[in-house]
C-alpha cells in the first residue's frame, strides 16, 4: 500500500509540473491556417462545382421530359 501511495504522490506530482508548462502552438497554428485555408478552399469548390452539375442535369432532364 505504501508504494501505491508513493507512485500517486509522484504521479500527482509529475502531473502539476507538466501542467504549468508553456505550450508552443504557433508552428501548428501556422500549418492549420495555411492548410486549412487550401482544404477549405478546395471542398468549397467541389460542393460548387457538384451543386452546378446537379442544376445542369436538372436542366436538360426537364427539357426533355
Amino acid at each position: 500500500m505504501k508504494y501505491l501511495q508513493l507512485l500517486l504522490a509522484s504521479f500527482l506530482g509529475l502531473l502539476a509540473s507538466v501542467s504549468q508548462a508553456a505550450i508552443d502552438v504557433t508552428a501548428a497554428t501556422g500549418v492549420i491556417s495555411g492548410d486549412g485555408t487550401t482544404a477549405i478552399t478546395a471542398v468549397g469548390t467541389a460542393l460548387i462545382t457538384l451543386a452546378g452539375t446537379v442544376l445542369v442535369f436538372k436542366w436538360v432532364k426537364a427539357s426533355f421530359f
